[in-house]
């Protein structure tokens, strides 16, 4: 029985199609495979260190291949990529936390040291602090709030004088 042009095209195309969409279907299945079973519960990862830490899973597997997808070995070497990724993104995060902490005694020096009493006029007027004993504490809530928008990369990699001059410059911007 002969076919027409027609329908040998689209039956090449219909075959691709299927393939596409069985090559997702296993990408998907490791990915929840990783996000259910291997992702931290300890700390948050942001979006691109999700992103990264999935994309290394997938390609540790091999997507294409017809056999079971997500045997004990390839399991084992999915989760030893993500362990170690996830270890460095715990470290920078444990990083960060400690710069947040060693970042808040630079509000006092700020405050008693470097400020002017035009600068803590104008802080008191930009927080609408009506009595100047409470600026300190709620300088350090905006200064906490301030650090917790920044990436744990950036404050990971500051400490000592770095993280200093960080929050001393956004406080002088604030004035």
């Amino acid at each position: 029985m002969a076919i027409s042009r027609r329908q040998f095209f689209r039956g090449l195309t219909g075959q691709s199609e299927d393939r596409q969409r069985e090559r997702q279907a296993r990408i998907s299945a490791v990915e929840a495979y990783v996000r259910t079973n291997l992702l931290p519960y300890d700390f948050g990862l942001t979006r691109e260190q999700t992103d990264k830490i999935l994309e290394l899973a997938v390609a540790e597997v091999q997507i294409d291949a017809e056999d079971e997808l997500l045997t004990y070995e390839r399991r084992t070497r999915i989760s030893e990529v993500v362990e170690k990724m996830v270890d460095q993104c715990r470290e920078e995060y444990l990083r960060a936390e400690d710069s947040r902490r060693e970042a808040i005694p630079f509000v006092a020096e700020f405050l008693t040291v470097e400020a002017t009493p035009e600068d803590l006029l104008k802080l008191r007027q930009r927080f609408h602090i009506p009595y100047p004993a409470v600026l300190e504490d709620e300088i350090e809530r905006k200064v906490r709030e301030w650090l917790s928008g920044l990436s744990n990369a950036k404050l990971a990699e500051c400490s000592g004088d770095a993280l200093r001059d960080l929050v001393l410059s956004e406080l002088r911007s604030w004035c």
